[in-house]
């Protein structure tokens, strides 16, 4: 169900205006912050995982380098956000948590297009802004996350 929700957001978020051309809200890693909050690190894995390999297979990504990038970052975000869960939890909150993964989402696909396939420093002058904007959602998807959970009952966020 968390993964269905976590594709769909996704989906929207593809039709939606970016804020800059390369960087989207993070809509579906919404869903990965809720199920680890409520959850554990394996389940807010599962669920960000099968979401980029949906998504990669529905919007025609699955032979590029984008998926390698989603799959790459994707798995640092939930990691990050688990250290920072498990570290800060309640002092940081699921904004802090939120923030966490997002800038080291955009910081990991950065790394990864610098080292794997642009060899370039001026994709580096990017990072900057992007990194910027990785904020600005962090503390975005983090508040609709501690709104959500305020409002889901509690038995909902929790996987089987």
């Amino acid at each position: 169900m968390w993964t269905a929700c976590a594709v769909v957001l996704a989906g929207i978020e593809h039709f939606l205006p970016l804020p800059l051309p390369w960087i989207r809200l993070g809509l579906a890693n919404g869903v990965a912050l809720l199920i680890l909050w409520e959850n554990d690190f394996p389940s807010a894995l599962l669920v960000n995982l099968l979401r980029v390999i949906i998504v990669a297979a529905l919007f025609g990504t699955w032979s590029s380098p984008a998926l390698l990038l989603s799959l790459t970052s994707g798995v640092v975000a939930v990691a990050v956000m688990a250290a920072a869960r498990r570290l800060g939890g309640e002092k940081i909150g699921l904004i802090g948590v939120s923030v966490c993964g997002a800038w080291f989402h955009i910081a990991t696909q950065f790394l990864l297009v610098d080292w794997l396939f642009v060899h370039e420093k001026a994709v580096m002058t990017l990072a900057g802004p992007s990194l910027i904007a990785a904020v600005i959602s962090g503390v975005m998807i983090g508040w609709l996350a501690a709104k959500l959970r305020q409002r889901l009952p509690r038995a909902l966020l929790l996987t089987p």
